[in-house]
């Protein structure tokens, strides 16, 4: 999905399975146990180390994921009931896997009580209702536009019809975003992804408006397209709009009226705690992890938007952050698999 997918593929040639960051366990303190989490490589690697200093309950021996985060799923599985890892860092489609292996630990508010803090829309829950994961931050696609590349203000979903704006239009292909660019239209018409009818009469009348003028295979080519002026409306990831908002006025139909049709997508990150590891100390270090200050700080130095709804988002993230209330009227979280509610 989206900012998830790209940030995975730019790590995959650095992160290895396995590798450990010896810093953290050559500093580790007597006083402190020792906690092994997987996580990804890059900002988000940077910005958990940079946190660290911010809590004093335990040290961190880190290990890598080695390209997108299912690959972790099978070696997790084989390892069944022995725990190597205690807190492992994941996605809405990784979770649900998870989940449905029976790997993951049930969390509550009582344990952690800075989960109070995070919208419960985000949470994953099993058929029981338990809260099974843990959400840090959250990525977003939506509709967006260049605005001084546009015949007319855009307002509704009706709107991307218009004979104007024939060509001007960049459509993700089906194999981006896990094909949400087509849910985010279902959602928008009344339906969702388990009701899509609506969504392909949508997009059959907009193929044959003539204005799709670029049908996008990745990031870069949505990015390219939109900055070389080829086009100026996209189904996006919110940091390709973000980065050309540093050159031309962009307008994020993020938080239009409901009835506007427009409605993002939102991929959520975060980690799991798994069964057979460490896991009360574990709930106690990501407890601690998901305070407001650590999640603000988290949030900025990996430009993604925090989920504790005390914590501010960096200013650039503003448009793309939404409360509990906002994401009822203006987004929608993927149901990825039965055991989602």
């Amino acid at each position: 999905m989206g900012l998830s997918i790209s940030r995975r593929h730019a790590i995959a040639g650095i992160a290895t399975a396995g590798l450990v960051g010896l810093s953290d366990v050559k500093t580790a303190r007597a006083d402190r146990p020792l906690l092994t989490a997987v996580e990804w490589g890059g900002k988000t690697s940077d910005a958990m180390r940079e946190i660290q200093s911010m809590q004093d309950i335990a040290t961190v021996r880190w290990v890598q994921h080695a390209g997108g985060a299912a690959a972790i799923v099978a070696k997790i599985a084989a390892n069944k009931p022995r725990g190597d890892y205690d807190v492992v860092a994941a996605w809405s489609p990784v979770f649900v896997t998870l989940l449905q292996k029976d790997l993951l630990e049930t969390v509550t508010v009582k344990e952690m009580p800075n989960l109070a803090d995070v919208p419960e829309s985000l949470f994953l829950k099993d058929a029981a209702g338990n809260l099974k994961n843990i959400p840090r931050d959250f990525n977003v696609q939506l509709w967006g536009y260049l605005e001084n590349k546009v015949p007319f203000p855009i307002k509704r979903l009706d709107d991307l019809l218009d004979r104007r704006l024939a060509g001007r239009i960049c459509f993700p292909g089906p194999g981006m975003y896990t094909c949400m660019q087509i849910v985010s239209l279902a959602y928008g018409l009344g339906g969702s992804e388990r009701d899509m009818t609506k969504a392909w009469d949508f997009l059959k009348k907009l193929a044959a408006s003539g204005n799709i003028g670029r049908v996008a295979t990745s990031d870069v080519e949505i990015s390219n397209s939109l900055t070389s002026g080829e086009t100026s409306v996209a189904f996006s990831a919110a940091s390709i709009f973000l980065n050309a908002s540093e050159h031309f006025p962009v307008h994020l139909l993020a938080k239009e009226p409901e009835n506007s049709g427009f409605k993002s997508a939102i991929a959520v990150e975060g980690w799991c705690i798994l069964k057979g590891g460490n896991t009360e100390l574990a709930k106690r270090w990501v407890n601690a992890m998901m305070a407001p200050a650590p999640n603000e700080s988290f949030g900025k130095l990996s430009d993604h938007a925090p989920t504790n709804e005390k914590a501010k988002p960096s200013a650039s993230l503003g448009p793309v952050t939404f409360t509990g209330e906002e994401l009822k009227r203006h987004a929608y979280i993927p149901r990825l698999g039965l055991y989602c509610h």
